[in-house]
């Protein structure tokens, strides 16, 4: 096994398993870069000084350099890779924090050296290929397993706090991936029966777990992930005419259930209740008056908050229960008595003394974790997601306040990001100028989002074009999709899919401002693009076209 493989297994296993192993294998692969080939030439030199070899060490080391960067600027694939690049290097010279343009530059190191790494080594076989991406699948799979351990021992505030490694985005989409990497081999080799049954319990098991994580993006990359599949085995397979039928019903009937089912999902949760206010009780058991408001308070699953409300009872009711005080913070951030109200009115309790009363400690305990709706608590994932996410855009649209909530929030940064669009359209701010371009755009919006929640654009795109303006939009758009457009024999199955988590995966996230998400593209794009020799990126049968390319 050649060091240059061991790196590159090694970066696999660290993508998902540990930032530190990633960051020591991309190392340890440019010190291969650098020395590949040079101890056979120089044992020649074995009868000379020790100076004399490391002269010889030097100028053969250059030479070395010099012929890979020779082979790299041959491939236009990996120059058009490296140029996103050499984008962020240019924002630097009109950017004014030179420190942070600085730290950015080597944060997106990846997306240099893998094309330059992966261009210019001896390519790899599709044997290794496969290998590499099962070490992948690997690693995520094992992953999951300290996020269920986590999950199990509800050792967390927020169900998104169980991925361990990397941010629960990343790892949700690279659950997405591997279950595609799966579904890819499983249709494409025949292996034994208890090979298939394996990969369907596997497959099972990542599903479940980026059902727990509750991450929307997600279920979204899944479904079109799903429906680019179908097209594919429609345009890919040819002389069957009853299953291109059967492809062709389902790309109708799997949009128009998904449809329907989110419809009858999501409907209860908005649609307000109906309220007799002629018939609605004025006074609790105690004889303290009810407030009964549906214009300031917002809704909980489709039920008003501001019914049958007495908050002297919550009061003293929840003296009696906790040793929290009601006016304080719950444990992530939110205050107790709105948290307090809204897991009431979730479990169909009143806002009184009697309704408090009725909770068990085991909710009392939740309340002040910050747990606000008894069902999202009890059922995990898309219901919970979904819930939580239209109590945030209501509450949004009541008061204005997207504090603490991750959509309303993003929709806070969508502004500030148009908002600088607007100021610098042509070049943007700079690579280093997008923190400081970004706070005093919330100050001149006056914007409400308090400063621990005043973050960056959380859009690739839109973070791009303030960086860069619309020149950096349009090449950054080419380095996407140029590659996938150039070439059919780059238009792979799983280069499709990995294309299509990346496009999909910029609109939520900003993927390629951090380390793991840089590298995450960076790695697989290489691999599919660059690592095998044109001609034997698809295979004849059971043979392996051999590589024409000198």
């Amino acid at each position: 096994m050649s060091p240059y493989f061991i790196g590159l297994a090694l970066l696999a296993i660290g993508l998902t398993l540990s930032p530190f192993l990633m960051s020591v294998a991309q190392f340890f692969l440019l010190g291969v870069w650098l020395f590949d080939g040079l101890s056979a030439r120089l044992s020649s030199f074995r009868e000379v000084s020790l100076g004399v070899k490391i002269k010889e060490g030097f100028r053969l080391t250059g030479e070395n350099v010099r012929a890979k960067i020779r082979v790299f600027f041959r491939n236009r694939i990996a120059v058009v890779l490296v140029s996103l690049y050499l984008l962020h290097v240019v924002g630097l010279f009109y950017s004014s924090d030179v420190h942070y343009a600085l730290k950015d530059l080597r944060i997106k190191l990846p997306l240099l050296l893998l094309p330059l790494i992966f261009s210019s080594m001896p390519p790899l076989n599709r044997r290794q290929r496969d290998v590499l991406l099962l070490l992948y699948v690997l690693s995520v799979f094992i992953a999951t397993w300290f996020s269920f351990a986590k999950y199990v021992r509800h050792d967390y505030e927020d169900v998104r706090e169980i991925s361990r490694f990397i941010s629960h985005i990343r790892f949700s989409l690279q659950i997405v991936f591997c279950i595609f990497i799966i579904g890819y081999y499983c249709f494409k080799c025949r292996f034994k029966w208890w090979i298939n049954v394996l990969c369907l319990l596997l497959v099972v098991w990542l599903f479940v777990q980026f059902y727990i994580l509750e991450s929307l993006s997600s279920y979204v990359v899944f479904l079109a992930l799903s429906a680019v599949s179908l097209l594919f085995l429609f345009f890919k397979v040819r002389g069957r005419a009853a299953f291109r039928f059967v492809m062709s019903v389902l790309l109708i009937a799997v949009p128009l259930i998904t449809a329907v089912l989110l419809y009858r999902f999501v409907k209860p949760m908005v649609k307000a209740e109906h309220v007799d206010f002629e018939n609605l009780e004025t006074h609790t058991a105690l004889g303290n008056p009810y407030l009964h408001d549906t214009v300031h308070f917002p809704l909980e699953d489709g039920r008003y908050v501001g019914l049958y409300y007495c908050e002297p009872e919550l009061y003293e009711a929840w003296k009696q229960r906790s040793q929290v005080d009601i006016q304080a913070d719950t444990y992530d951030g939110e205050r107790i008595l709105p948290t307090l109200s809204r897991y009431l009115t979730s479990k169909g309790l009143r806002k009184d003394a009697q309704g408090v009363a009725a909770l068990t400690d085991e909710d009392i305990r939740n309340i002040e974790q910050g747990v606000a709706n008894y069902n999202n608590w009890r059922h995990h994932g898309l219901r919970a997601r979904l819930s939580v996410a239209i109590y945030e855009i209501n509450r949004y649209r009541r008061n204005h306040d997207p504090n603490g909530g991750s959509l309303s929030q993003r929709l806070e940064y969508t502004k500030a990001s148009f908002y600088l669009i607007r100021q610098h359209p042509l070049l943007g701010v700079g690579t280093g100028d997008l923190p400081m371009a970004f706070s005093q755009a919330y100050d001149e919006l006056q914007s409400p989002l308090v400063p621990q929640y005043r973050h960056r654009a959380h859009n690739q795109y839109l973070a791009i074009m303030v960086g860069f303006g619309a020149v950096g939009l349009l090449l950054f758009l080419f380095v996407l999709l140029f590659p996938y457009l150039s070439s059919r024999t780059n238009r792979t199955y799983l280069y499709t899919i990995f294309l299509c988590i990346i496009l999909l995966s910029m609109f939520p996230e900003d993927t390629i401002e951090t380390q793991a998400g840089a590298t995450f593209y960076a790695f697989f794009n290489a691999l599919f693009l660059l690592a095998l020799p044109r001609c034997s990126r698809h295979s004849c049968g059971n043979r392996t076209i051999k590589s024409q390319l000198p």
